[in-house]
């Protein structure tokens, strides 16, 4: 069997409401401790600074517009293998797509998802014009630093406890 044989096909579907829900939860709980463990902030600065930021870029939720919500499932049985959220952004007459928040869950790692997540990101993206994927991974995060390396992301600059990293499409 090949690698391409072996690789997951995955399929991104927008997220009913129930796991908007869960999505959100954990979301800003998760960040939140991104915010502790890069930052230094203490937790109720960490959750108060979530909060905001999460109102801030999804103000509608799940119907906020340009963004993508996406629940990750696995082609062949449709079974929910993570969560992936992007939107796109205009940058110096550069369309791009940011990489919001990004989860394999913990039971299905390992298995090809997330390169297979990202690589239908990417694709989506460049049908949609995005000529660029950009993203930003806490420097306590290695495991994930190192898939995006795998994925032929490359760090352009190092800030506040993290990497940018950006990849061409």
């Amino acid at each position: 069997m090949t690698d391409i044989e072996k690789t997951p096909k995955v399929m991104l579907r927008k997220m009913t409401a129930d796991e908007y829900l869960r999505f959100k939860g954990c979301n800003i709980s998760d960040y939140a401790e991104d915010l502790i463990r890069g930052k230094g902030l203490n937790r109720e600065q960490a959750l108060a600074a979530a909060g905001k930021e999460y109102e801030e870029m999804l103000p509608f939720g799940l119907e906020t517009e340009g963004q993508f919500l996406m629940s990750i499932l696995d082609a062949e049985n449709k079974e929910e293998v993570g969560s992936i959220w992007f939107f796109y952004d205009d940058k110096h007459g550069l369309k791009q797509v940011f990489l919001g928040d990004f989860l394999i869950y913990e039971t299905e790692r390992r298995k090809g998802y997330g390169a297979a997540a990202l690589a239908e990101m990417e694709r989506m993206a460049k049908t949609d014009g995005c000529t660029e994927s950009v993203l930003y991974v806490w420097d306590h995060n290695p495991a994930g630093y190192s898939l995006y390396q795998k994925c032929g992301y490359v760090t352009i600059t190092h800030e506040d406890g993290g990497s940018v990293m950006k990849k061409s499409l």
